[in-house]
């Protein structure tokens, strides 16, 4: 594999899957997204590692669950970042992308082809041509034209059926969707309702530990704080009560969130401002998460402003759920975790540099 494809050193102790019934925070804000790091956390759980003890450990299927990106930006990411070809994977249920995005908010398609009334005549067809005008195609033959009897009832003319009976088939061919490159094993969100989403995804584990009941599922949920969004009373505990209920079914999870600051301004107490109640859910759930993760990675731009070499900043901290008897163990194995904060370099190519302060780029 392709040094660019790595992951980065420095990164590797925190980049593998989390121990059993544990979670793994990433954070991050608009100018410094952490997508990179999901598709080194992919890599690590399909690559075979010296701590692996038995192949069973190494048997992962990984559940994408995203609400903010479509299959074609992880599909790409993965394979120019992290090289690895998620539709592959797929196709040996080793991985399974749950579309959040394209039908949680179906647009509604205007029947432009409608059957038009029949009292609505056209109104070239209710004028009478004129008589004895100069422009008259009749010829003048020497006398006046014989009387026609009386003029019929003027009334609307009854539309031609026959023509418009093949209309209606019209839209459905024209409003036909080309079919989707997704993943045959894709399961798509059209509810953006908690329980509707728990029922969806509670299926798509079942399913999977049907056919595979010895494989390790690890969840990867990418933005789920977009059904606060939709929903008309926010509530930061009722979605922290579905991420629990999700966690109770799979061995490890991840979790994507923004920490945008305005996004979390309403965790801090400021007298001039009074969070909305969109706000103060986003910013309590976010600190819920903190606290019941083992780690919390987050990236954040420089605070000098951008540079031509650098991309960001990561800290890397323990999060509420730290346990340091687990944590002894992992050291005794040589996985020895410590906090950090490193600049990284996303380069051209999807290839990522991390470097401690002071030093010089490495990968």
């Amino acid at each position: 594999m392709s040094t660019r494809n790595r992951t980065p050193p420095l990164l590797e102790p925190y980049l593998r899957l989390p121990s059993e019934a544990s979670q793994l925070l990433l954070t991050g804000v608009l100018d410094s997204s952490p997508q990179w790091l999901v598709t080194r956390l992919l890599r690590s759980a399909y690559t075979p590692s010296e701590e692996t003890e038995s192949p069973e450990e190494q048997d992962v299927s990984v559940i994408l669950v995203s609400w903010l990106r479509d299959w074609e930006f992880w599909k790409s990411e993965s394979r120019r970042g992290a090289g690895i070809d998620l539709a592959r994977l797929a196709q040996q249920d080793k991985f399974v992308f749950v579309d959040g995005l394209t039908h949680l908010f179906p647009v509604a398609t205007p029947n432009t082809a409608a059957t038009p009334s029949p009292a609505a005549p056209s109104p070239t067809q209710r004028s009478l041509p004129v008589r004895n005008t100069p422009a008259s195609p009749v010829p003048n033959r020497g006398g006046p034209l014989p009387s026609r009897g009386p003029v019929p009832t003027r009334g609307p003319p009854v539309p031609a059926q026959q023509p418009q009976a093949a209309q209606p088939q019209q839209p459905t061919q024209s409003t036909s969707q080309p079919q989707s490159t997704q993943p045959t094993n894709t399961t798509h969100l059209k509810d953006a309702s908690l329980t509707s989403t728990y029922a969806t995804l509670s299926k798509t584990i079942s399913n999977l530990l049907a056919k595979h009941p010895q494989r390790k599922i690890h969840l990867v949920l990418d933005s789920p704080t977009l059904l606060l969004s939709t929903s008309a009373s926010p509530s930061a505990s009722a979605l922290s009560s579905l991420l629990l209920s999700l966690r109770s079914l799979v061995s490890t999870t991840t979790l994507i969130l923004e920490s945008d600051t305005p996004f979390l301004s309403a965790a801090l107490p400021d007298p001039s401002h009074l969070p909305t109640p969109l706000e103060a859910a986003h910013a309590a759930f976010v600190v819920q998460q903190a606290h019941i993760s083992k780690w919390v990675l987050s990236l954040r731009p420089l605070d000098t402003g951008k540079a031509r070499d650098v991309s960001g900043v990561i800290r890397v901290a323990r999060g509420g759920a730290w346990d340091d008897d687990v944590e002894e163990e992992e050291e005794v194995k040589g996985q020895e975790k410590k906090e950090l904060e490193a600049l990284y370099f996303v380069q051209n190519d999807g290839g990522v540099k991390v470097f401690e302060r002071g030093e010089a780029s490495v990968g």
